[in-house]
């Protein structure tokens, strides 16, 4: 009977340990969701502050206006813009040889074809930080 007791006793008080040391890491854990609820709901909101700062920094004419003061850029002329169409076009008459496969598998005969031409785009003369960027991609053209 002592034997059985002594037993039952050691079960119970393990049962108790255990019960105490579930119940403290239940209470570390929540603690923790907590922690990480209030971050999340913190990063939220700072995800919505940045996002209307980013539609505030975008708007058209805010960056229009700034492209003109600080870049000195101007609206396109009607000369200056293209259709996609003849962009294209363009793109696939300028194709270097050989690159062309027909959808049978075999490259299209050799056509020659004189490029369109087209009027270079005005560039500023002006002293300014672009105009030596724009002379060095005209050379590399």
């Amino acid at each position: 009977m002592r034997r059985s007791a002594l037993i039952w006793s050691f079960l119970c008080a393990a049962v108790v340990v255990g019960l105490f040391v579930v119940k403290h890491r239940v209470q570390a854990l929540e603690e923790r969701l907590t922690a990480l609820n209030s971050e999340i709901i913190s990063n939220q909101d700072n995800i919505q502050v940045l996002q209307a700062e980013w539609s505030y920094l975008n708007q058209p004419a805010r960056l229009e206006s700034l492209s003109r003061k600080l870049l000195g850029m101007q609206s396109p002329a009607a000369g200056q813009t293209v259709l996609m169409q003849d962009f294209l076009r363009d793109l696939r008459d300028e194709e270097p040889a050989g690159t062309q496969v027909a959808a049978d598998g075999k490259p299209p005969a050799q056509t020659s074809r004189p490029a369109p031409r087209r009027e270079p785009l005005p560039v500023r003369t002006e002293d300014d930080w672009l105009a030596p960027i724009l002379a060095t991609l005209k050379k590399s053209q």
